[in-house]
């Protein structure tokens, strides 16, 4: 992508993420090369997994894990809002299989 259209898009990135919005609420990141976003709420200190509910994506939920694209995510907690599959990351090994 063109440095530019990077400076233009994203308050801060490197080779894996950018960052779209970082204000006293939330982080707001885009995995590059994906349709994926993480959203850090700093109130809770969660970091969420945001899947876009399209046809691209399959979903499998289970009562303790979820199944993405055939990853599994061992996270107890997921919903759907915006248009998203919201999973909470609960484990740094879980932000290793997307970033």
């Amino acid at each position: 992508m063109d440095k530019n259209l990077m400076d233009a898009l994203y308050v801060s990135y490197d080779e894996k993420i950018g960052v779209l919005c970082d204000d006293e609420d939330n982080t707001i990141s885009h995995v590059l090369g994906t349709d994926l976003t993480l959203v850090l709420d700093k109130k809770d200190m969660a970091v969420y997994l945001l899947v876009p509910l399209t046809q691209a994506h399959k979903f499998e939920c289970k009562g303790s894990h979820i199944i993405v694209d055939g990853k599994r995510f061992d996270s107890d907690i997921f919903f759907r809002k915006d248009a998203c599959q919201w999973i909470q990351m609960q484990s740094k090994e879980m932000l290793s299989m997307v970033a």
